[in-house]
């Protein structure tokens, strides 16, 4: 249990007398009326003596990351033990009871809150959450709460990211000289912690520092989200994608179905991209929401070119002198493959007047450049972003 095992040799003394009902009762009634106790009141003789606040946090879960509005919400409790010198008794006067549970209403309680929460300041646990008090005074409470913690969450590297956030508690009603919260034997312990789907916990650590006067204890928190599920549902069917996207250039002008398979890769794109939304951070500055648009804004440049060159594709006009001196050198050797005679042998009769190029010849060319154009381009950018992502 939490926090007890600093109690364990106090709480397990041997009792040599009967423990009953009634010896509990009479002591309650002791403690709470008889001596007159106020909770409102610090629970030391001298008040210009300070109160120990031993704190430990036990993560139970991480229930979210909201990107757009920089939360993290937690589940977990806090174990803390301080000493209240009105709760002590001598146990030989009570049959033997050496440790009580009381409501936590019954006795005086820090002004425990979280500092960098989102809802409004109230108070930690609830009615049906018991404290334990001791002999000696020491008084144990664990109250249970769901933590929404502002968090700076930068989406930079999704979905290979990192988080770092804190989870910062602070005793608004006291300043440092009165109570004084401090780190307890365990500090934050993840033992009960539940598996996440998306996130994982790989490191804690927490310090102490004062806040406008108060103690204000921190715990920090760095999760790393699991990539596997946007990996094989986002980022392969993206890839994929775009390599359909630059076999539209492969694909012969003549077949007539160049401009409806690269509207349709491009389709393809935006239809996925409605599709994963909801998967994707509501943030922007994400490498790989920038590698997304890229592959988008490809596949537009390619339904732009393609519907340019079946504008030439289908012309019956010269080629301009200018485009067919830069087709020479790639005519040229057409030609001696082409023009050859039975015999195997170049045919030097060929008349070479009449070998002029069209505009079919022209987008042959220019698909055969286009395509390793952007095949160098895409496999550029794509490895540059997923080494920045790693």
């Amino acid at each position: 249990m939490p926090a007890t095992v600093l109690l364990v040799a106090i709480i397990f003394i041997g009792a040599t007398c009967a423990q009953t009902g009634e010896n509990a009762k009479t002591l309650v009634i002791d403690l709470f009326t008889t001596n007159s106790y106020q909770k409102k009141v610090r629970p030391v003789r001298d008040q210009d003596d300070m109160i120990v606040l031993l704190v430990d946090f036990y993560l139970v879960g991480i229930n979210g990351v909201d990107e757009a509005a920089q939360r993290l919400t937690t589940t977990g409790y806090l174990s803390t033990l301080w000493k209240d010198q009105y709760l002590e008794w001598d146990p030989a006067l009570y049959g033997g009871v050496i440790s009580i549970n009381v409501p936590q209403s019954y006795v005086w309680k820090p002004a425990l809150a979280l500092q960098n929460g989102f809802t409004k300041l109230q108070e930690l646990g609830s009615s049906v959450i018991n404290v334990n008090i001791n002999i000696s005074g020491h008084v144990i409470w664990e109250p249970y709460e769901v933590f929404e913690s502002k968090c700076n969450i930068d989406v930079k590297y999704f979905p290979f990211d990192h988080q770092t956030c804190n989870i910062s508690f602070i005793d608004w009603s006291n300043n440092a000289f009165e109570v004084e919260i401090r780190e307890g034997t365990y500090g934050i312990i993840t033992a009960e912690l539940e598996d996440d789907a998306v996130w994982t916990v790989i490191s804690t650590k927490l310090y102490h520092d004062t806040f406008d006067l108060e103690s204000r204890l921190t715990y920090s928190v760095t999760i790393k989200r699991t990539p596997g599920f946007y990996v094989l549902n986002i980022i392969v069917p993206v890839i994929l994608l775009g390599v359909l996207n630059l076999f539209t250039f492969v694909l012969p002008a003549d077949s007539g179905e160049k401009m409806g398979y690269s509207i349709t890769v491009f389709l393809s794109f935006a239809v996925f991209l409605i599709i994963v939304n909801s998967e994707l951070p509501k943030t922007t500055g994400s490498i790989f929401g920038q590698y997304m648009i890229f592959q988008l804004g490809i596949a537009l440049f390619t339904v732009c070119v393609t519907a340019i060159q079946l504008r030439f594709h289908y012309r019956t006009d010269p080629v301009p002198r200018l485009i067919s001196g830069l087709m020479a050198c790639r005519c040229k050797s057409k030609r001696k493959i082409t023009d050859r005679n039975e015999n195997g042998k170049l045919d030097r009769d060929t008349d070479e007047s009449k070998l002029e190029e069209t505009w079919k010849d022209v987008i042959s060319i220019l698909d055969f450049i286009l395509f390793w154009i952007s095949f160098l381009v895409v496999l550029s950018f794509t490895i540059v972003v997923f080494v920045k992502l790693s």
